[in-house]
């Protein structure tokens, strides 16, 4: 999929002509209907095509670094597994490590979930520990196939001439199905799936898709062709069924005959015009659609703009704030609290996509080990985040609503100033029982009145670095 303006196309490029209008008679919806659907029920299709995916992947900045940072804030992270089973205590601390060596696997499998609406991720086990691998979202489609008169989902990838089959976590298999077209089969866990689809989810990014192919246009513009006074006033976006391909044709001297593609006399076609419109052209197996969005300026600051609403419109499809990509515009009063119930409100929404990676390797653990775990994902701290929370425990330290012990415990997990390790909260319980209210100050003995003064004198400290 390639775009270009005007004077500067290639291949690829396409607009509204004699040549395709056939194929543009029925218009078709961005995302399909609500159940996954097979293609000569055989392939599912996703709601997404994952080439387009991957196009908007590769030329929308924001996209891309969008998938990453959320992709990264929900899974590179501390995660800790817990059982009620004392006798896999000796096992579940080797597992734990397995996963940390694996988590840029995670990662990777997100990144795909957050451009394509699917990850992918294989695993492999041998007597001492598993393995994960990322396998790339737009190298796979899932089949289905059938077996011993069961019908049978598979995930299909192919990388150059080599075709591989998996089985996917959580769907059931005749037991004696092992391989499929002369080729073992593997195992996979796939994250995906939402309220339309059963193994898919929608991609975050569609519903700002115009704004999106509008940034992509503006983005690639031809400089040369700007200088020359020939803007876009219009961003056309067709989405064409594939062509069989023709067999070669020759002439009576039995030359070959150089057949144009559809684009290529598509493209002819838009180089003899002077229309300003920049063009989208996507391939799929699925019903042919397009779109047009209007500029409606034809000047180059109007252009910026159409960019910078498409950035913001991004962001607020994968709810991240401006701050997390380095971009501080936003003015605040001093009395003002909205920071901080930006961060709070950030943080929830990671907490709930990793729901979703918590199930993943839950699932996975019992698949290896038939151990039962619970799956624990620690969510970044950020510096906005850190500051808030350790000025909001040592207020309610000196209004008297925490003890020292809950006070040193939370500012433990903000600042790696304070050690826990150096505290034992066994020894002098009404020390660490402390806090600040009338009648309190006089339980303590002199040593313990010692001790809380340094101990003061540290919390204040951590208030001002």
């Amino acid at each position: 999929m390639k775009i270009q303006l005007q004077n500067n196309v290639d291949s690829r490029i396409a607009t509204i002509s004699k040549s395709i209008a056939n194929n543009l008679e029925n218009n078709a919806k961005f995302v399909s209907d609500k159940t996954d659907t097979a293609t000569n029920v055989t392939v599912l299709q996703p709601p997404v095509p994952f080439k387009d995916c991957e196009y908007v992947f590769l030329n929308s900045s924001f996209v891309a670094k969008c998938a990453r940072v959320k992709a990264g804030d929900v899974a590179l992270n501390k995660i800790t597994l817990t059982t009620n089973d004392d006798s896999y205590d000796s096992i579940i601390p080797a597992i734990e490590k397995n996963i940390a060596k694996n988590q840029t696997e995670i990662y990777n499998m997100l990144v795909d979930y957050y451009y394509a609406g699917l990850g992918i991720l294989e695993y492999a086990y041998n007597e001492t520990d598993f393995m994960l691998r990322q396998i790339p979202v737009n190298t796979c489609r899932i089949i289905i196939v059938s077996f011993d008169k069961q019908q049978c989902y598979l995930l299909e990838q192919k990388i150059q001439s080599k075709t591989n089959y998996f089985k996917i976590m959580g769907e059931k298999y005749p037991e004696n199905f092992t391989t499929y077209n002369k080729q073992t089969l593997g195992d996979v866990c796939l994250l995906g799936g939402d309220n339309l689809y059963e193994f898919f989810s929608v991609p975050l990014w569609v519903q700002e898709k115009d704004k999106i192919f509008t940034e992509i246009a503006i983005g690639s513009r031809n400089y040369n062709t700007i200088s020359n006074g020939n803007l876009a006033t219009g961003v056309l976006h067709i989405n064409l069924e594939p062509q069989l391909i023709n067999q070669q044709s020759f002439d009576d001297e039995g030359n070959p005959i150089k057949e144009l593609s559809r684009e290529e006399i598509i493209s002819d076609e838009l180089m003899q015009t002077d229309s300003g419109i920049a063009v989208i052209f996507t391939e799929s197996n699925r019903d042919s659609n397009f779109d047009f969005i209007k500029i409606e300026n034809d000047n180059y600051s109007y252009l910026e703009s159409q960019q910078e609403k498409a950035e913001t419109a991004t962001l607020n499809c994968y709810n991240i704030p401006l701050a997390r990509l380095m971009i501080n515009t936003e003015k605040e009063s001093m009395n003002s609290n909205k920071t901080q119930s930006i961060w709070e409100i950030y943080t929830l929404d990671l907490q709930t996509e990793q729901v979703k990676v918590k199930d993943i390797i839950a699932d996975l653990i019992y698949d290896l080990y038939s151990i039962e775990v619970d799956v624990d994902i620690e969510v970044p701290i950020f510096s906005d985040r850190r500051e808030i929370e350790i000025n909001n425990l040592i207020n309610e330290w000196n209004n008297g609503l925490l003890t020292l012990k809950q006070t040193i415990t939370g500012l433990a997990e903000y600042t790696s100033v304070i050690n826990l390790a150096e505290y034992d909260f066994t020894i002098n319980p009404e020390l660490w029982d402390y806090r600040k209210l009338d009648g309190y100050y006089d339980i303590l003995n002199e040593d313990n009145l010692i001790k809380l003064d340094e101990i003061e004198s540290e919390i204040n400290e951590i208030k001002y670095l």
